[in-house]
């Protein structure tokens, strides 16, 4: 198999049977399927008729080009080891995907693919993003080490790897020159770095570690000049801790707070300037879900999970609509997802379309993990 083979792409169409929200399966041939993580879009142009996906259906993952309108998948890259979170997309036709240790830039349009950049030996990259027009893309590496609490079990090694206190360094690479510059380093475990949609200059990035990390959000700012300084970006006190940052699309910072109370932990939206002003913080009826997305004008939360109050774990279930009110999160059930949450990508991840319509999400229901849309204006 090789890259522009054409595959079938297995779409069927039904009803949620807990909401009736129409739903659209994208892939289903057995393999595991995942669209991009949710920290980058994974639709090409303005519609929600093609997006990139990845799949082992060659026995290693590769990315494909999923057509919704004519049911095929075209292979854009050769298959490798890559996790299906090493990949982020200029929505104009390139994606940046990491091959190993090498960047890569394939353009869609001709399928001709390069090396923009190599992490150095001995480290290991993680979850590019890029500006909204593909300017820059930025990741962080962070040293390779080997850990020996590894059970099989998601995040089993979480807290060894926080202890080992890793060198890691984030990274911004201009993708017309190539020209690449490190934005911060230090001994942490790095992760989850976020650019800015529009302004480069800015690169929100994230301590990982779980339950760990007292201060996990931090900022850098190209334009401040050097000596540079990460900066924190939402202050964590005693009892709080926060997750999955995302650059809504007009640069405000959306992530996720857990306060913890005498016996209950209060779930949180949130969302903040990258200044760390305007912090405006949501109460939500339940456990928070485990990602959120917000559409284009922020009126509109998608979750991946929908519980309704303290006790309501089946809301764990079903991917969720939420609308922000008075400090509050209104949680409306938009269909069931179902997935075991038991690997890195079964996890949902949502992200909303280009056109606010459709919640993209992944779900490992039935077996194999796949690809799903559900329309968020057919409740």
């Amino acid at each position: 198999m090789a890259v522009g083979d054409v595959f079938e792409a297995h779409i069927e169409e039904f009803a949620d049977s807990s909401t009736g929200a129409k739903v659209r399966r994208l892939t289903g041939d057995g393999s595991d399927n995942a669209h991009l993580y949710f920290t980058s879009t994974s639709f090409l142009g303005d519609d929600a008729e093609r997006l990139i996906v990845s799949s082992d259906r060659l026995g290693q993952r590769a990315y494909f080009l999923l057509d919704i309108a004519e049911a095929k998948m075209v292979q854009v890259t050769e298959a490798s080891d890559a996790a299906f979170s090493q990949a982020c997309l200029d929505p104009a036709g390139r994606l940046f995907a990491f091959r190993g240790n090498s960047l890569m830039v394939v353009d869609l349009s001709t399928s001709a693919t390069q090396e923009l950049y190599r992490v150095p030996d001995g480290f290991s990259p993680a979850l590019p993003t890029c500006t909204a027009d593909g300017s820059h893309v930025a990741f962080a590496y962070r040293e390779s080490l080997p850990v020996s609490t590894e059970t099989g079990r998601i995040y089993s090694t979480m807290p060894e790897r926080y202890y080992q206190h890793p060198r890691s360094v984030v990274m911004r690479v201009e993708t017309a020159s190539g020209e690449a510059q490190a934005a911060w380093g230090e001994c942490e475990w790095i992760s989850h770095v976020c650019i800015h949609p529009t302004n480069p200059d800015l690169i929100v990035f994230c301590h990982e570690g779980g339950s760990n990390v007292l201060q996990r959000m931090w900022t850098v700012d190209f334009a401040k000049g050097l000596p540079r300084l990460a900066e924190p970006l939402f202050r964590q006190h005693f009892g709080e801790s926060c997750c999955h940052e995302f650059f809504t699309r007009d640069g405000q910072v959306g992530f996720q707070a857990n306060v913890r109370h005498e016996g209950r932990v209060d779930g949180y939206n949130c969302f903040v300037r990258t200044d760390g002003t305007w912090l405006r913080q949501f109460l939500l009826p339940g456990a928070r879900p485990g990602h959120i997305q917000s559409n284009s004008d922020n009126t509109l939360i998608i979750g991946d999970s929908g519980c309704l109050a303290p006790d309501d774990s089946e809301g764990r279930a079903f991917m969720s609509l939420i609308r922000h009110e008075s400090g509050r999160g209104i949680v409306t059930r938009l269909c069931r997802h179902g997935t075991s949450w038991k690997t890195q990508i079964s996890h949902p991840h949502p992200i909303f379309s280009p056109d606010d319509r459709w919640a993209l999400y992944t779900s490992d229901a039935g077996g194999a993990c796949n690809v799903y849309m559900a329309d968020v204006t057919s409740l």
